[in-house]
């Protein structure tokens, strides 16, 4: 049995100083005894835990819930935090959030209080947390509020890994293959994987996010506005090179995702051809001499 140890670390302030949307308060890596008991109290920040080895017991809204390695548990403002250990040694770390935005952050991500699959704890950035938020200077308190956003966002993708199955899995790469072929589209994928169309999509939608439709749109989208700056096809050629053999349709898509038509958003960034990359040194070289 490892020697029990309660590593802590606190940022001096009561509030974020370097005018920043949410910051990071604490940081603490516990090894604890079976017989560990933290507290109970009602606390006025978000708190993150993010289980090692063994397990522990964490009241959220009155409900015990059990915390396992590889899984998060969060808290949020004006809750009772009650932490403690079940059976064997419990080793886990956990992190705090303050500031106008943590809350608003922490539920944008689609987390509420609740536990939650995460993947294993990363650990070199806890590591990294605590070493930002020791240095007092307010760039490393940018730092250290940044690595708290970037634990949030790697426990929910473990989140949704652990939630994706296989044949959501084989979606992603059939439209990630195929997103120029104008025949694919959900009833397809769905016939393919063998999944009834309804069934496909809710898997889809909570495993990725998004429903399958907008990822399909998207990728077309975005590779049709790679393809409106990067080259001098026509917009029509671009249209159908998405998949999209409806013009009208592929420019109301264009207009959705930028505000302008295709033709607009070609004239604001033009295609970067041969010439135009000569025009635009000649134009550098003529502003430098000015």
């Amino acid at each position: 049995m490892k020697n029990p140890f309660l590593r802590v670390l606190f940022r001096p302030t009561p509030s974020p100083t370097a005018n920043l949307p949410f910051g990071a308060r604490s940081v603490g890596h516990y090894l604890v005894a079976p017989d560990y008991r933290d507290k109970s109290i009602v606390k006025y920040f978000v708190q993150v835990f993010w289980g090692i080895a063994g397990r522990g017991a964490l009241v959220i809204n009155g409900v015990e819930r059990v915390l396992k390695p590889r899984q998060i548990a969060v808290y949020f403002p004006g809750m009772r935090h009650k932490v403690y250990a079940i059976g064997l040694e419990w080793e886990y770390c956990w992190w705090t959030m303050d500031g106008p935005l943590a809350t608003s952050v922490t539920t944008a991500l689609g987390l509420a209080a609740d536990v939650y699959d995460a993947g294993p704890a990363p650990l070199p950035l806890f590591r990294q947390l605590e070493h930002a938020i020791r240095d007092q200077s307010q760039a490393a308190e940018r730092q250290a509020s940044a690595m708290a956003y970037r634990l949030l966002t790697l426990a929910v993708s473990g989140h949704r890994a652990g939630a994706e199955d296989q044949r959501v899995s084989a979606a992603v790469r059939i439209i990630h293959n195929e997103w120029s072929q104008p025949q694919l589209c959900v009833k397809q994928l769905a016939e393919r994987l063998h999944l009834h169309r309804s069934s496909f999509t809710r898997r889809f939608e909570a495993a990725v996010g998004i429903p399958p439709a907008d990822y399909l749109i998207r990728l077309r989208v975005q590779n049709a506005l790679s393809m409106l700056k990067q080259t001098e096809k026509s917009i029509a050629e671009v249209s159908i090179l998405c998949g999209y053999n409806d013009p009208n349709y592929f420019a109301r898509l264009i207009r959705r995702s930028t505000g302008l038509s295709p033709r607009c958003f070609r004239n604001e960034n033009p295609p970067i051809s041969g010439a135009n990359l000569r025009s635009r040194a000649q134009t550098d070289i003529l502003t430098q001499k000015k």
